[in-house]
């Protein structure tokens, strides 16, 4: 009588060496296209030196421009235009700066600011000139930077939200966590409210509801008719018994109605329902603790950037139908060589493609351009 034979699920082939490292063991982003960009102007002088360069806030316009504003030993404000690249536009501060926000107020306007350890500053700056600049300029027109007065000289500007139909923007500082309405045509500002251990972050709703966190990742919201936030019944997602150390890290509204955000000590992405109050945690994308910026992509999905302390970042996305992708670590061979190990900010631009701020000593502008589907 012959012996049955046993079936065998056999493992995957063991690939060479140098197969192994493009395949399987290869870390880096490899789906769509990354480039990258120094802080500089070709030909044109100056630049933004090592230690002063890291990209804390990005915007992109719809006139195809993208501003940002680094910071460090000192503050400056850059654009990057799709034909030429970054060009700089100008000192913001010579004291020392760790955070910064920019919001797009339209009209060819921003409003910017940003915190460190001896205060911050706010500023609003027309982009038209610059929109409009050529490539044989090679010192274009640009407008002044405004300086916009703080209420306390000590605080800084840490995240912005708005405009509203009325010109309206808001502001939240650090270290003291008050919350602020930016008149931007006058310009005037004031306090609203003071949010204690207030989160870096700020979303400002259709209906003129402020959604923002602050201690053990619980949630505030600023209704429109009501002078004082209210302190709500939901909490960012921790793992059990952390709560104490809980954070929010990042925060904004997502085309469908709900505000996503991203913890600062598990690595986890939730949304929020305003109108409902339920949040849902919506996973770890990473092993990695800290989701330190998110966005939204024109293709419905969202991007984030996943780091902690002493890690290599990660940029990640989230579509709705098929939940998370490790995008991977970026890296760009064109027009500059270059790996990112820390990285901060994002921006989605007209074209979908997605705007990347490096946080490091010597800091680059990264473009992501997600593959198109075909099918």
């Amino acid at each position: 009588m012959r012996k049955r034979a046993v079936p065998e699920l056999t493992a995957p082939e063991a690939a060479a060496q140098g197969g192994l490292y493009r395949t399987k063991a290869f870390p880096f982003v490899s789906e769509g296209a990354v480039y990258c960009f120094g802080l500089r102007e070709y030909l044109v002088e100056p630049s933004v030196p090592r230690g002063e360069s890291a990209i804390s806030a990005l915007v992109a316009l719809e006139a195809g421009l993208v501003f940002g504003i680094t910071t460090g030993e000192r503050v400056h404000l850059f654009y990057f235009h799709p034909a030429f690249g970054v060009a700089y536009v100008g000192p913001l501060s010579e004291a020392t700066a760790t955070g910064a926000a920019v919001l797009d107020l339209g009209g060819h306007r921003i409003l910017g600011g940003w915190w460190g350890p001896e205060g911050g500053g706010l500023f609003r700056h027309e982009t038209a000139a610059e929109e409009a600049q050529g490539m044989e300029q090679f010192r274009g027109a640009k407008a002044p930077i405004e300086a916009i007065p703080l209420p306390d000289a000590a605080e800084g500007i840490a995240a912005l939200a708005g405009p509203t139909v009325n010109g309206l923007a808001y502001g939240l500082t650090e270290p003291g966590g008050k919350l602020l309405e930016i008149d931007v045509h006058k310009p005037r500002v004031r306090v609203l409210a003071r949010i204690a251990e207030a989160a870096p972050v700020l979303v400002l709703l259709p209906d003129g509801t402020l959604i923002g966190a602050f201690a053990e990742g619980q949630l505030w919201r600023k209704l429109p008719t009501q002078e004082s936030p209210q302190a709500l019944e939901a909490h960012a997602p921790c793992q059990k018994g952390k709560r104490y150390v809980a954070g929010v890290q990042s925060l904004i509204r997502g085309p469908d109605g709900l505000v996503y955000g991203g913890t600062s000590v598990d690595g986890y992405v939730f949304s929020f329902d305003p109108a409902g109050g339920a949040v849902a945690n919506l996973g770890k994308p990473n092993r990695q603790s800290n989701i330190r910026a998110l966005t939204q992509g024109r293709d419905g999905c969202l991007f984030g950037l996943v780091e902690e302390p002493e890690g290599m970042a990660h940029l990640v996305r989230l579509d709705p139908g098929r939940g998370f992708t490790d995008l991977g670590i970026l890296s760009a061979a064109f027009p500059e060589c270059w790996t990112a190990h820390s990285l901060g900010s994002l921006a989605v631009g007209r074209g979908g493609e997605v705007y990347i701020g490096e946080t490091d000593a010597i800091s680059h502008l990264f473009v992501y351009h997600p593959p198109v589907a075909t099918g």
